[in-house]
């Protein structure tokens, strides 16, 4: 009985981390459409803009070095040794903190001027204070989560997403209803970031005040540069993997629109169709929640397995991770593509750009092997080989966005992001058949295909039919969608299961 207690604990405390995560990721997403509706396409470009420099922050304070210094404290043989690396580890932040936030407020003009857009600075300024609060954050959820108490990240996670949110929509919600400049709005939306990590702060202060603070072990700089080499290999490649997204629109910030003007579009007329262009990130962001559901879930299952079990069991499970994620992802790109006009009209008030969005929605199933790919390297303790998957892509993105926008303009952008994630999973899955296991030979393609395309037909035909007999507008599309998802989750859960493609008890078990 004593022994079943603790593991008890960490279950309850991983599915409460898990559930947090998942309300995050969706939180995350859906704000951006209340926010761009009160600013318009250009207050979005504008907030856009700058979203990447905050996001790579965010990255590190939520999950990608909380979970590298969790894996460090958990190791730690006794308790005074796992408070000790957990304040050498912050400190370590602290200076990469200070250090960021310097750049950032030092280059905020260069960055800006980079951008195309001098009225930035501010915004780009204020994103920094964030990486000062940085450190604490992701060395607290660390530490706690190295000890398996997963509340204090959790609550801390929901109450700093909870705000920033807020401040993100108040900033907007004042701009238009004051007729303040819409740069103003996203600078003070920027600050949503700081006003979050100082809500969350508290969880944490006990720790850093009386806790660290006591430990009688000296700081060396020497432990420190040794605790550094990891972080900043292994723990920053936890963030990448966590950013892929993020890593493509830093791209677009600095190329996009200065191709749009450069192809002979005027200012204003480029921040709008960028803005229309950033329709696409939430909508994608939602195709991935099941996505990084179940990558989140599997990870460990995969590491535990490949160490207990024979390989032929590993394979097996890494078939069934990538069969039921890129299932869902094609379907989630199937299904957007087909109802993007309804869907933008919906939430954006107007169908513009509906034919990007629709191209940019094929990043969904492109990203989820991208992703999925890391995942199963990882796993396997194959740094190197993560690393070149997100430089292919960082690489064919930089390459082919600005002549694809000069030329095409903004769809050029969406097949800029889609060729970049295409290339990264056509090499990621190269690299994985040594593994035993490639969806480049042994994939269930025709299946793949044998469920979405019937779902597809049966989507637009619900869709086209329900608009002969309801009233166009932008709510009315509510009734379009909800009859047409419908029909189509039906055909997907039936076809699935007749292929043997999904299995309903297996995806309660890991996403629950």
């Amino acid at each position: 009985m004593e022994q079943h207690q603790p593991n008890n604990l960490i279950l309850r405390g991983t599915v409460l981390l898990t559930l947090s995560s998942l309300i995050i990721k969706i939180l995350s997403a859906v704000y951006r459409i209340p926010f761009q509706n009160l600013v318009g396409n250009t207050g979005f470009y504008i907030y856009q803009q700058v979203y990447p420099l905050y996001g790579l922050g965010m990255t590190f304070a939520l999950s990608g070095f909380p979970v590298f210094i969790s894996k460090k404290v958990a190791e730690q043989p006794s308790i005074e040794k796992k408070y000790l690396i957990g304040r050498d580890y912050c400190y370590v932040l602290v200076i990469l903190g200070i250090g960021l936030f310097l750049l950032i407020e030092g280059s905020a003009g260069f960055l800006a001027r980079l951008m195309g857009d001098q009225q930035l600075i501010h915004l780009i300024q204020n994103v920094g204070w964030m990486y000062l609060l940085m450190p604490f954050l992701a060395s607290g959820r660390g530490f706690y989560q190295g000890l398996f108490d997963m509340k204090k990240t959790s609550y801390s996670q929901l109450v700093e997403q909870t705000v920033r949110v807020i401040v993100i929509i108040l900033a907007a919600y004042w701009a238009k209803k004051t007729s303040s400049s819409l740069y103003q709005a996203g600078s003070w939306a920027m600050l949503g970031g700081t006003f979050g990590g100082l809500a969350a702060l508290p969880f944490f202060l006990k720790t850093f005040i009386k806790d660290f603070s006591h430990l009688q072990v000296k700081l060396r700089w020497s432990r420190l540069i040794d605790l550094a080499k990891p972080l900043f290999t292994e723990g920053l490649l936890f963030c990448l993997n966590a950013a892929l997204l993020i890593l493509l629109q830093l791209v677009d910030s600095f190329t996009f629109r200065n191709a749009l003007q450069a192809s002979g579009i005027s200012f204003h007329a480029a921040a709008n169709l960028k803005g229309i262009y950033d329709r696409g990130q939430p909508l994608v962001q939602l195709g991935l929640v099941v996505t990084n559901s179940l990558a989140t879930s599997f990870l460990p299952e995969l590491v535990k397995s490949r160490q207990t079990t024979n390989f032929r069991d590993f394979q097996q499970k890494v078939r069934n991770l990538f069969q039921v994620a890129l299932l869902f992802a094609l379907a989630a790109a199937g299904g957007m593509s087909i109802l993007m006009p309804q869907i933008n009209w919906l939430l954006f008030n107007d169908s513009l750009g509906s034919l990007t969005l629709a191209v940019n929605s094929l990043m969904i199933p492109l990203a989820t092997l991208v992703i999925l790919d890391n995942v199963l390297l990882q796993s396997q303790d194959q740094k190197l080989r993560v690393v070149l998957i997100i430089g292919t892509m960082i690489l064919i993105k930089l390459v082919l966005n600005y002549p694809l926008v000069f030329y095409f303009g903004i769809v050029g952008g969406a097949a800029a992001s889609d060729l970049a994630l295409l290339a990264a999973s056509l090499f990621g899955g190269y690299l994985v058949t040594e593994i035993g296991f490639s969806y480049l030979k042994n994939g269930n393609w025709r299946k793949y295909l044998a469920i979405i395309v019937p779902m597809i037909v049966v989507v637009k035909i619900v869709s086209w039919l329900m608009e002969l007999i309801i009233v166009p507008n932008r709510f009315n599309n509510i009734y379009v969608l909800v009859a047409a998802i419908l029909c189509g989750v039906g055909i997907f859960v039936g076809l699935g299961v007749k292929y043997k493609l999904l299995n309903l008890k297996t995806i309660k078990k890991n996403l629950g």
